[in-house]
């Protein structure tokens, strides 16, 4: 009894996964990816935020887009997560506020025509608002990656919202990776592309 309520388990989360894929709007998935192809067509950075699990997201899509879209003879996209320096983040929570730990980065490094992405479930995290309300203000282009069926006001600040219709944080994670990695795949692809009419040339 105990292995089959396991196997159902298993079954229903890996379920539960595929449908709010499948729920997921494409065009929200392309625009992502043409915001993140713009940043690289600039020669500007793009820089990465999240909490928890949506910070290991975030620390994995910064190392994707920086590794797994090389392509030889074209310039490398140029990617930072902000989740990963922890001296910098527990000096601003220490000495400001929790909800400044990405902003006060962003000061520091932002510049018009760069891209700030936020992977967070909930869309309420107060540093994860901070941080794109200093996005937008320094002349950003914004990306947040959402969840819930019924999403935050974060998605009508952004200029561009990826929404999870699901109410599961495990789902909806489990969904941003795998769309973090399709947005990887299809920036390879196009630099790729990119390089090849280039030799043609």
């Amino acid at each position: 009894m105990a292995e089959t309520r396991r196997a159902d388990a298993v079954r229903g989360h890996l379920s539960d996964v595929a449908g709010a894929l499948r729920a997921v709007r494409i065009d929200t998935v392309e625009a992502a990816a043409a915001e993140i192809l713009g940043a690289h067509r600039r020669a500007q950075c793009v820089y990465v935020v999240g909490n928890g699990g949506s910070a290991t997201t975030a620390s994995h899509f910064a190392c994707d887009l920086c590794k797994a879209t090389i392509v030889e003879g074209m310039p490398r996209l140029r990617v930072i997560s902000l989740t990963d320096n922890t001296a910098l983040i527990t000096a601003w929570a220490n000495d400001a506020a929790y909800e400044r730990v990405f902003a006060e980065q962003l000061v520091n490094l932002v510049t018009e025509g760069d891209v700030v992405v936020a992977f967070t479930v909930s869309g309420r995290s107060p540093n994860v608002l901070a941080a794109m309300a200093v996005a937008s203000e320094l002349g950003a282009r914004t990306i947040a990656f959402l969840g819930f069926r019924s999403p935050a006001s974060l998605h009508r600040c952004v200029d561009v919202a990826v929404h999870v219709p699901s109410d599961d944080f495990r789902v909806v994670e489990d969904c941003h990776l795998a769309l973090a990695h399709a947005i990887t795949a299809s920036a390879f692809q196009a630099l790729h592309s990119c390089s090849l009419t280039t030799d043609r040339s």
